[in-house]
């Protein structure tokens, strides 16, 4: 059975596999042990934390094979960005300037190093091994973490964004960073990728141009790549725009991919999620097909399920309440897979 769970320290292995399959182009999958190890015991400490507002936390999912024992995707939602380390991106904005003398007007798009984000939480981390995409597995391991917020709704900002991956060709190069961040950092896209998943990004901070970035003076290779996700991030920038989010010109500063945003409570699989006492067992094949969430914090679980609604409640097939520990009483969160879509 293919379940997504709260992540444990014990998962390092799985994770650690996962995120060499992904690298290069996630910051937040970094290919390093001690690195990852920091995030999933962050995590841990994060659920077992009682939160007023959201500030530092971090929540990371991973979604097993539990037929197998496998850790094969990850997801993360950040609860607030900006709390320890300032978040950057660039936002595309137009210039226009005219010359009476020549009869003149030229408008000329510029990159803007911005701090938009900061106060923003992040859904992040969405990676699914390559022998699992398939039967849905990405839209469960994706909506997942709509789902712990909506369940976990106090621990999460109003304002809510995601960072695309870029495109970068075959050797791992990325046209907007050889243009751009090159000639600052000196190092290649994959070695500033990992820098700064591993080291944070004050170096940005630090090395980059304060000064607007004219894009007509950049070569047109790097022109073509702004505001563009990789082929294989497409998949993942149509269901967030499925869910709501749009791209409103803010581009993350080392590939230029889109970076889009939402409200929170505007987020479809939110919007449309339900909550429900189990009253029963059913094993009817005409139920419904739904994402279900049960568990307190530090037991989270979520499964795609048939399921039976009703007036005083869902019913939920044997099978599904043994794997999720649920008893006749306990209350899940559900989200029709035919209402979300």
């Amino acid at each position: 059975m293919i379940i997504v769970r709260a992540a444990r320290e014990s998962d390092i292995d799985g994770v650690l596999e996962l995120a060499k399959q992904a690298f290069p182009g996630m910051t937040t999958l970094p290919p390093d042990r001690e690195v990852l190890l920091a995030k999933l015991k962050n995590s841990e400490r994060s659920v077992q934390k009682s939160v007023e507002s959201p500030s530092l936390e971090s929540y990371f999912l991973v979604m097993e094979d539990t037929s197998v024992e496998k850790v094969v995707g990850t997801a993360a939602v950040i609860a607030c960005l900006g709390g320890k380390d300032e978040f950057y991106s660039y936002k595309l904005n137009k210039v226009t300037q005219s010359c009476k003398e020549l009869d003149k007007r030229v408008s000329v798009e510029t990159l803007n190093l911005s701090n938009h984000f900061e106060g923003y939480s992040e859904v992040a981390t969405l990676y699914l091994d390559k022998e699992y995409r398939k039967n849905g597995n990405g839209k469960l391991l994706a909506r997942t973490r709509y789902l712990f917020m909506a369940q976990f709704r106090n621990r999460f900002p109003e304002g809510v964004m995601a960072d695309l991956r870029g495109y970068f060709d075959e050797d791992g190069n990325s046209p907007f960073w050889d243009a751009v961040g090159s000639r600052f950092f000196e190092m290649d896209f994959a070695q500033a990728d990992l820098y700064g998943a591993i080291h944070g990004n004050q170096f940005i901070a630090d090395l980059m141009p304060k000064q607007p970035i004219y894009v007509n003076m950049l070569p047109e290779a790097a022109q073509e790549v702004i505001g563009k996700c990789n082929v294989v991030g497409k998949p993942a920038m149509r269901m967030l725009e499925n869910e709501g989010f749009r791209w409103n010109g803010h581009v993350d500063i080392f590939d230029a991919a889109p970076s889009v945003d939402t409200k929170i409570d505007d987020i479809v699989s939110i919007k449309n999620s339900r909550t429900a006492e189990v009253i029963g067992i059913s094993e009817h094949e005409e139920d419904e097909c739904a994402f279900i969430a049960t568990g307190e914090i530090d037991s989270f679980k979520c499964c795609e399920t048939s399921i039976s609604i009703e007036k005083g409640g869902v019913r939920l097939p044997r099978s599904i309440m043994k794997t999720l520990g649920l008893e006749l009483g306990d209350t899940i969160r559900y989200l029709v897979i035919g209402n979300s879509k």
